[in-house]
């Protein structure tokens, strides 16, 4: 009797009568919420897809104003070109160049180009472009979708060298004998104002004895003498050290370790004499993994040699072009060098000694075309953006 009460009793609790209506309501509450939801996306989703599409063009309009300035640099001939060498130092392109113009293609945007010379950053063969880009045009209030590139540009992949001495030296100089002759009055740089003032530059004064004879542009005897602690202005850079030594490796005129003789045909060329294991020179690098040149005899070469230690020409040697040693360079006999001789002394202070004692007739004639024919002309001489220095940045 109990259990029947109790049955009685449960049975209304599982009547699943009248559930339906609830569910339906529960359902239509979360199907509405849904469309709604897709109704505020399907709303803005184009905006957010336009606007995406803004900013892409936004940069690549920026990004045609930097390709624009590259054009203008490499054409500075053109009336829409730009004369960089008239640039002043910390100055601008002005012109359509200097930030303001607005270059308008059509319905699309436009963009702004402003080249400059900046002062300290940029080097004698860099200029700093910074383009932004506008979409659909440019507003005062910014409100326009817009980006901003700034880049650095160099000419060459690797940028002319230009020394201002026909023997640079970044330490100290000995010369000896009377038939030295030293001459920077001639063969000056493309779009320069003159030859280098100074035939020889060191870090400490040089030492000669009897009557060597020096020449500068517009100087002579000890004028044309110069003392410096600005070695930089003679020295390539390590990047640019590597791109010639890349190139020469590609060439087949890479070696390692002594070498002696150079090619005297199918030049100018490009040879890199590295160290013996390919490792960077340093100050600390020792004496038995130096790479060397040694060259004796007669003969003619055209271009650029780079010793990874230290160079020593003799006998009757017809140098066009630029001798540039990591360390020491000795030069006697009756060598003729038409460019520049450069040595760094990385690993010591050890003398450079161009010596004419022995034969008696050095000559040293600086010869700007011959320099550049062997390196930057070589690699490419056009105006690229350097390594490393493009960027997207705020602000416009």
């Amino acid at each position: 009797m109990l259990i029947r009460s109790f049955r009685r009793a449960q049975k209304p609790l599982a009547d699943e009568r009248g559930v339906a209506l609830p569910l339906a309501m529960v359902m239509l509450v979360l199907l509405t919420s849904l469309m709604v939801a897709f109704a505020v996306l399907a709303k803005s989703e184009p905006e957010i897809a336009s606007n995406q599409m803004q900013t892409a063009q936004s940069l690549r309009l920026a990004d045609s104003g930097l390709q624009l300035a590259i054009w203008a640099l490499n054409n500075n001939s053109d009336a829409n070109g730009i004369n960089y060498s008239a640039m002043a130092y910390g100055g601008t392109a002005g012109g359509n160049y200097d930030g303001n113009h607005f270059f308008a293609l059509g319905t699309t945007g436009g963009f702004t180009v402003l080249v400059q010379w900046v002062n300290p950053t940029n080097s004698t063969w860099e200029r700093t472009v910074t383009a932004v880009g506008w979409t659909p045009s440019k507003d005062a209030s910014s409100m326009n979708s817009h980006r901003k590139i700034q880049a650095v540009v160099q000419y060459g992949v690797v940028p002319p060298l230009d020394p201002p001495c026909v023997v640079c030296v970044a330490g100290e100089v000995q010369v000896n004998g009377s038939a030295a002759n030293f001459n920077s009055a001639s063969g000056g740089c493309p779009g320069a104002t003159g030859p280098p003032q100074y035939a020889i530059q060191t870090q400490q004064a040089l030492q000669y004895n009897a009557h060597p004879t020096f020449t500068g542009y517009g100087t002579s005897g000890t004028a044309a003498l110069n003392t410096t602690s600005n070695t930089s202005q003679f020295k390539f850079a390590s990047d640019s050290l590597a791109k010639l030594k890349a190139y020469a490796q590609a060439k087949g005129t890479y070696y390692n370790g002594a070498h002696s003789g150079l090619p005297t045909t199918g030049c100018p060329c490009l040879v890199y004499i590295d160290t013996v294991d390919g490792s960077d020179f340093t100050n600390s690098t020792p004496t038995s993994n130096d790479g060397s040149l040694s060259v004796s005899g007669s003969g003619t070469f055209n271009g650029t040699v780079i010793v990874a230690g230290t160079a020593t020409l003799a006998g009757s040697y017809t140098i066009n072009g630029m001798i540039y040693s990591l360390n020491d360079l000795s030069i006697s006999g009756t060598v003729t060098v038409n460019g520049a001789t450069i040595s760094e002394n990385r690993r010591d202070s050890s003398s450079t000694n161009i010596d004419t004692d022995f034969s008696g007739n050095i000559t040293m004639n600086y010869n700007c075309p011959n320099i550049r024919n062997s390196t930057t002309n070589l690699l490419g001489s056009s105006w690229v953006v350097k390594n490393g220095a493009y960027q997207e940045t705020s602000g416009y």
